[in-house]
């Protein structure tokens, strides 16, 4: 043998020596993966997303601990059964808070069943769980629903594997919706921008317009685009006067090169006053990021834009941003978050669509989006807003719309009307027969705007309507989803 053929074949050995190392290396991962409880569940309760999109990524996570994708299963906290937790013996819940500390709509069965003074009898000492809480702590009852989950499983005799996780989404720099919980970012420029209200005694409210840079990626009706703002030129040239630095240097940082300023615009610039040789030196870059914003997409992939209904707030970071100062033909960072809690699954059904102000966001896209169904069901429109005069948002499509068929029968809601109802809440009331019998004929209900206000009327007026029973069974059977705010 020659010394070309023994070099050969002590390659082959080696590599052989290796496959099998590994091969037992991953063996052993699953039969301690197998050891540890077999089959994991991953469960999320989710309003807008955020903690879908959060338990698909910890997938991945338990498949690096040797669970292989068929031993895991993914379902919303409503899917859960007696059988599913009984036959489960370890389990992640991702759970969000929604409204005053309720659980999310598609959480809402499991919180009757479970965590309820009534709740039906498990025991569940076989069950290890771990709870990752996401909430807000601008509310009061931050993360509440998280904690009634890990306390109610803890009742039934689960094993907690560590102390509950709490995700504050009103800091930055915790796990935040761009940060691995949201799809890729993809990046945009504000292709138009138009005041939909002028002279309106409401705050200005903007149809913005984004032409995708590169593929569009692909959205639906229901889904949420989460941007991260800039602050305005203006306030960072200010706070750089004061410092006396220039921001038109030149700054490097992980092998990115952007001027100071525009690094500047991203962050939350602090009151104090900076060392010049730090400030150029990076110091910003352990500063707070901006908060991110989340906006109902109102638009489908075909029309070729991303369309979105901004109210611009006073003080707002994101509606500044979209509706004031990033100029027309300026670029921005976003994110598509997949929300399928509020995807239509069938437009052959009927649908009654509510909302209000900046809502109508969310259910400019379910017309749009059931516009291509053949043979559309009956649709109902209400929607409110301030004036009878300068209110009557994107009243060209809506009447293309209601003389195609695509559209049924709108209704607008003036609060400055002077007669008749003045919110959203106050005509379903007052036309609470033919309410009941549109939604007595199988009609989903799709409510979009703000939770506080609208949100929680039109609840209440469904409740009052209907009995809290019957829209208990419209939200458990996903007929009543809310893109809310």
């Amino acid at each position: 043998m020659t010394e070309y053929q023994r070099s050969i074949l002590a390659g082959a050995v080696i590599i052989a020596w290796i496959s099998w190392c590994l091969w037992l290396y991953w063996r052993q991962r699953r039969v301690r993966a197998a050891a540890a409880g077999g089959a994991a569940l991953v469960a999320y309760a989710s309003q807008s997303g955020t903690a879908e999109a959060l338990a698909r990524q910890k997938i991945d996570d338990l498949k690096a601990e040797g669970y292989s994708g068929d031993e895991i299963r993914l379902l919303p906290l409503n899917q859960l059964t007696n059988e599913a937790l009984l036959s489960t013996r370890r389990a992640l819940f991702v759970v969000s808070t929604f409204g005053d500390g309720e659980p999310p709509d598609n959480g809402r069965a499991f919180a009757r069943r479970y965590l309820n003074g009534a709740r039906l009898p498990l025991d569940l000492s076989h069950l290890s769980y771990s709870v990752i809480a996401l909430g807000d702590s601008a509310y009061t009852k931050f993360c509440a629903f998280g904690q009634a989950v890990y306390r109610g499983l803890a009742a039934m005799g689960a094993k907690p594997l560590q102390p509950l996780v709490r995700i504050d989404s009103g800091k930055p720099n915790t796990t935040s919706p761009g940060a691995g919980t949201a799809d890729a970012v993809n990046y945009w420029q504000l292709a138009d921008r138009q005041l939909l209200n002028p002279g309106s005694p409401g705050d200005p409210l903007y149809r913005i317009e984004l032409r995708a840079c590169g593929p569009s990626p692909a959205w639906r009706a229901g889904d949420v685009l989460t941007i991260r703002p800039r602050l305005a030129r203006r306030v960072v040239e200010q706070w750089l006067a004061r410092q006396g630095v220039d921001g038109a240097n030149w700054i490097t940082v992980a092998g990115h090169s952007r001027t100071l300023a525009a690094w500047l615009s991203e962050r939350q610039l602090p009151d104090r006053i900076c060392q010049p040789g730090q400030l150029l030196g990076g110091e910003f870059v352990d500063w707070p990021l901006l908060p991110e914003r989340e906006y109902s997409v109102a638009s489908r992939p075909e029309e070729g834009r991303l369309i979105l209904l901004v109210r611009q707030r006073r003080g707002g970071l994101g509606s500044g941003w979209l509706t004031r100062y990033c100029p027309v033909g300026g670029f921005l960072a976003g994110c598509i978050r997949v929300n399928a809690h509020c995807h239509t699954l069938d437009h052959r059904r009927p649908i009654l669509l509510i909302g209000a102000g900046s809502g109508l966001a969310g259910l400019r896209a379910q017309l749009a989006e059931r516009a291509r169904c053949p043979s559309p069901g009956r649709s109902w429109l209400i929607y409110g807003e301030r004036s009878p005069e300068v209110d009557r948002h994107l009243a060209s499509e809506i009447d293309g719309w209601l003389e195609a068929g695509t559209l049924s029968r709108c209704d607008r809601v003036f609060s400055r009307a002077g007669n008749g109802p003045r919110y959203v809440q106050h005509f379903l009331t007052a036309n609470g027969e033919q309410v009941a019998s549109f939604l007595s004929q199988g009609a989903d209900v799709y409510v979009c705007g703000s939770s506080a206000g609208m949100g929680e009327a039109v609840h209440r007026a469904l409740a009052d309507l209907l009995g809290t029973q019957a829209v208990n069974r419209l939200l458990d059977e996903g007929r009543y989803r809310r893109d809310l705010y």
